[in-house]
């Protein structure tokens, strides 16, 4: 699928979703970023990630609409593709509401909209520099006895969550030291979903 094609597929949220759907991708942004351009030999030296690794989600971006080629240079009789960031993590909030609207989604669709939407801007002004940052998917296919698992594990990761958010915000709230420490405000998220046939699991 040519890249005009895959842009007409897949609107914005959708995009990001598969973005930042993989560590790699989101370091790689993050880079392109802070960088006005980088080639794939670069990205490899900079992250410590060989180099097919590397090479294949710069693929994935390009294919996305989130980079572009902007220079190729001559190598040691070689070409080497210099890649820069596109404005779409920035330009795609529009779009994201707009898709939104359209499809009218709620309860947890809307949600995951949103939380789509937050990841977004965060990735776009750093967000998912800080130490503590994470993103990670896995595609699985389940019996019965590990969907029960799972459910099982995020319903224990909720309440795990919500014991540490209510801890915090009570020392939090006991702290009159002054100046007081500033609170580290982050978003802790999990989806799970079921995969529909035919959608692209990378």
């Amino acid at each position: 699928m040519s890249v005009a094609a895959q842009l007409e597929a897949d609107p914005v949220d959708t995009r990001v979703v598969k973005a930042l759907g993989h560590p790699t991708r989101v370091r790689i942004l993050n880079v392109l970023r802070d960088r006005e351009l980088a080639s794939p030999v670069e990205l490899s030296a900079e992250l410590e990630i060989p180099l097919g690794t590397v090479g294949y989600h710069v693929r994935r971006l390009e294919e996305l609409g989130f980079i572009e080629l902007a220079r190729r240079t001559q190598r040691r009789g070689a070409v080497e593709h210099h890649y820069r960031a596109r404005q779409v993590l920035d330009n795609g909030a529009a779009g994201l509401r707009r898709g939104a609207a359209t499809r009218a989604a709620s309860g947890r669709g809307a949600e995951a909209i949103a939380l789509t939407r937050t990841a977004q801007a965060a990735l776009a002004r750093g967000g998912f520099d800080a130490l503590p940052a994470h993103a990670d998917r896995r595609v699985f296919s389940l019996d019965a006895r590990a969907r029960a698992e799972l459910e099982r594990l995020l319903r224990h990761w909720q309440t795990t969550v919500e014991r540490i958010g209510h801890d915090s915000a009570r020392r939090l709230a006991r702290d009159v030291r002054p100046p007081a420490p500033p609170a580290h405000r982050c978003v802790a998220a999990v989806m799970c979903f079921e995969l529909p046939p035919g959608v692209d699991e990378d």
